[in-house]
């Protein structure tokens, strides 16, 4: 992590940080009004947790890849993907890679809000940039990916940025997917 991180700074009591992009229940759990009633399981797919309690889908993303492409079944996101040059492709349009990359730092400064927010910390400046990196072992098909995090928190004082991103990387999603193992599960139709 980037040891660029500055003084600590407080939000007024009554305000949470700004409404750009949180991710799914980052503003609602900020202000505590979450959609919907926890209270009751939710039909759907629910994983169970450490001491029995289950988790309850709040959100699908749904995107299908085929013929160089790959978009989601909103329209919000229609991309070619193109190996780079690095890789011996032709490069000129985005890869895997990339759009982990993007998803990674968005997740993270996610979570980064919203452990900052309940601090009473403005992360209003607060920038976070991943690198994703392809890696193969010997000849055979073994690839796996290495993730980079870097994060910036202007006016946060160094321990006190330390002790906030290790707080978001324990609770963003990515991150515990990659520290954890992710649920995956396969269907073939």
């Amino acid at each position: 992590m980037s040891e660029e991180i500055r003084r600590f700074t407080h939000l007024p009591s009554d305000r949470a940080p700004g409404p750009d992009y949180s991710g799914p229940g980052v503003e609602a759990e900020l202000t505590g009004e979450l959609p919907g009633d926890h209270s009751t399981d939710r039909p759907g797919r629910q994983a169970a947790r450490e001491g029995g309690e289950s988790y309850h889908d709040l959100y699908t993303a749904r995107a299908s890849s085929a013929l160089g492409k790959v978009a989601s079944d909103d329209g919000m996101l229609d991309v070619r993907i193109k190996a780079p040059g690095e890789l011996g492709g032709p490069g000129g349009a985005t890869n895997p890679e990339q759009l982990l990359a993007a998803a990674y730092a968005s997740c993270f400064h996610n979570s980064l809000t919203l452990v900052a927010g309940r601090q009473g910390v403005r992360t209003a400046d607060a920038t976070v940039d991943t690198a994703v990196t392809l890696r193969k072992r010997g000849t055979a098909d073994d690839y796996t990916i290495a993730t980079d995090l870097t994060v910036r928190l202007p006016g946060v004082e160094p321990e006190a940025a330390r002790r906030l991103v290790e707080q978001a990387h324990g609770e963003c999603p990515y991150s515990r997917a990659f520290m954890q193992g992710a649920e995956v599960h396969l269907h073939v139709a």
